[in-house]
């Protein structure tokens, strides 16, 4: 069974509450515990829908067995801290545009831990897409609001994010 576990956050929130408030509108200080908790999971949505890290972690991610060849899970990968093999340090290499995969120089194995750093991402369109769903989160506070209907996360924000999750060749 494949695992990963975050070890500690070691990036920074892209956005910030001020930046969400000049967004949205908001005018006054009354709100920014609340605001401050909505860039946080609006991150958290964001990164699990694409399977990235946008603010940079330390993660270990554990194998029970591979054929020698995998991915890391949240790439792109900055550093690999340690690879063991059964508690013993293995020896491989680091493939991928994002040095997201990893080789073993012994093929097969059990028992593989890994931990490493991931890059996290930083650009425009992730902190759109984290502003319009913050909006959402903010506009839509209670289970329902007069006169509005939000079911679901907007598609504006799984568009804005969908390029992220295929990679075009």
């Amino acid at each position: 069974m494949r695992q990963i576990k975050i070890n500690s956050e070691v990036g920074s929130e892209l956005l910030t509450v001020q930046n969400v408030k000049d967004y949205v509108r908001i005018d006054t200080s009354a709100d920014d515990t609340l605001i401050g908790q909505m860039i946080t999971q609006a991150r958290i949505w964001c990164e699990n829908y694409i399977s990235r890290d946008i603010v940079s972690k330390n993660r270990t991610y554990y194998l029970d067995r591979t054929t020698g060849l995998f991915d890391l899970p949240f790439a792109p990968v900055s550093s690999i801290s340690s690879l063991t093999i059964e508690g013993v340090d293995g020896d491989y290499t680091v493939l991928g545009l994002d040095n997201e995969t990893i080789e073993l120089d012994g093929g097969d194995a059990e028992n593989v831990k890994v931990t490493y750093i991931t890059s996290g991402l930083d650009n425009g369109l992730i902190k759109q897409a984290m502003l319009q769903l913050i909006s959402t989160y903010y506009d839509n506070r209670a289970d329902f609001k007069t006169g509005t209907i939000v079911s679901e996360v907007p598609t504006n924000v799984k568009s804005i994010l969908s390029s992220y999750k295929s990679m075009f060749v």
